[in-house]
């Protein structure tokens, strides 16, 4: 990821981190119902990997709460403060994404819930890739991503006083990056919610990475 393309990233979140967290709903019964589906395909104790875990609600909360061993990762410094406040049993971990360097099938399921969509586009086939490596065999990656294809930047996010960029493609060259990188689609649906703001329409993909990989 380039250094300013980060740093937008990064910096914006470390400014809104509240309001963007007064705008979570612990209960969102969209992500709840996703995880409830992830949760039924793993094991008790299952370790756990949230890309972009932001302040930890719902989903490193949800998780750990559950007994799952989860590590949360995030590039603003502020969000993970919140983050340990919210879930102090996860482990968490200062990185870029893109710059992760775990071992091959370090976790058993991968979670990424509104967090690859600020990751350049051209960087996300491989950053798949190495989701696919760090899943053991059979490993369920759950993800959301924006339903069509932009890559820009907005000066005020919410009139929240910090900039903040996105970069995606659109539904059918995300489920092609998914299987270029090796993995098999379980399930894929576009839902619609409350976002930061307004009610907003996700693809949600329930991927997993093949037992014979």
């Amino acid at each position: 990821m380039s250094w300013a393309h980060r740093r937008t990233v990064e910096s914006g979140y470390d400014q809104m981190a509240e309001q963007y967290l007064a705008t979570k709903d612990p209960e969102d019964p969209l992500a709840l119902a996703a995880l409830e589906d992830l949760a039924s395909l793993l094991q008790q104790e299952a370790t756990v990997l949230d890309l972009g875990c932001g302040a930890g609600v719902p989903v490193t909360r949800w998780l750990a709460d559950r007994g799952f061993t989860v590590t949360g990762v995030d590039f603003s410094a502020r969000q993970l403060e919140l983050a340990r406040q919210h879930a102090s049993t996860a482990t968490f971990i200062r990185a870029d994404m893109t710059e992760l360097d775990f071992g091959p099938e370090t976790f058993d399921a991968v979670v990424a819930f509104s967090s690859i969509i600020h990751v350049p586009r051209e960087d996300q086939p491989a950053l798949l890739e190495s989701i696919h490596r760090w899943l053991g065999p059979g490993g369920p990656f759950l993800a959301n991503w924006a339903t069509g294809e932009w890559d820009g930047e907005e000066e005020d996010w919410e009139d929240w006083g910090a900039p903040m960029r996105w970069s995606h493609y659109g539904w059918e060259t995300n489920l092609e990056m998914l299987r270029n990188a090796g993995f098999e689609i379980v399930s894929t649906e576009a839902r619609t919610g409350k976002g930061s703001g307004d009610d907003e329409t996700w693809l949600w993909i329930l991927a997993k990475k093949p037992l014979d990989k």
